[in-house]
């Protein structure tokens, strides 16, 4: 069993993967294993580098399918399962052994990935989960989410349920907004945010099987009550629809 593995969903972008592959080698010290997720019809597909293990599928497209798909598939041979996107690098040597230091003093982890704009550890714009989460849910994010606000979701259970956030554990993000340059990719996520914001809010919102609450239950953390739900989506600026 691999101690740890990294589930990467990318499309059209072959150099943010091997960038990823390559800071990985340099820094990882435990037994960790990068799965990419590769769209069908990716035109790009063939210019992916050797070295990453690859599931092409189809009909996945957004973050939460491909995670979630990538999870289940590989539920038994990994201990621990993160995810980032293709556009972070690793920086910090034996990020991946802190990380698994950190998920067996709690359930959920996530390092520091330098966002300018945002204050280190009040999101956890990716994540790295106890294998047994994945088990517990049968997902590793909420279905219904399929890109845009499910890192609302994973910090959500980060604080009900118990995590570690790594500060001197550095996975930059190298986002658009950032300087990286703007893609397909980007505009395509973009485009899901009106959707994934009612997304969160009914999943957030459910009483009863399905909901933010239920998945914090299985996982033995404390629900979020109506006024506490609320604060959170204040501290995150979550407006009640899109646009705002």
């Amino acid at each position: 069993m691999s101690e740890l593995g990294l589930l990467v969903p990318s499309r059209s972008r072959p150099g943010n993967a091997g960038r990823l592959w390559e800071s990985m080698r340099r820094t990882s010290t435990a037994s960790t294993t990068l799965l990419v997720g590769l769209d069908a019809d990716d035109p790009r597909r063939e210019e992916y580098p050797a070295g990453p293990g690859y599931v092409i599928q189809d009909g996945l497209r957004y973050v939460t399918a491909w995670v979630n798909y990538l999870a289940l598939m590989t539920l038994g041979t990994f201990g621990a399962v993160g995810t980032v996107g293709d556009d972070n690098t690793c920086s910090t040597d034996g990020w991946d052994t802190a990380i698994l230091k950190a998920l067996e003093r709690q359930p959920f982890a996530f390092a520091n990935d330098l966002y300018p704009s945002r204050e280190p550890g009040s999101l956890s714009c990716h994540i790295f989960m106890r294998a047994e989460v994945v088990k517990m849910l049968g997902y590793m994010g909420p279905p219904e989410i399929s890109h845009m606000y499910v890192d609302v979701a994973w910090y959500a259970w980060c604080l009900a349920c118990g995590h570690e956030f790594l500060r001197d554990v550095l996975i930059p993000h190298h986002h658009y907004t950032t300087g990286a340059p703007h893609d397909e990719t980007y505009a395509r996520s973009y485009a899901q945010t009106a959707a994934n914001l009612a997304a969160w809010h009914a999943y957030s919102r459910r009483q009863g099987p399905g909901g933010l609450n239920d998945d914090i239950r299985k996982l033995g953390g404390e629900p979020f009550t109506p006024e506490h739900l609320a604060r959170f989506n204040r501290d995150l600026n979550i407006p009640e629809r899109w646009p705002y």
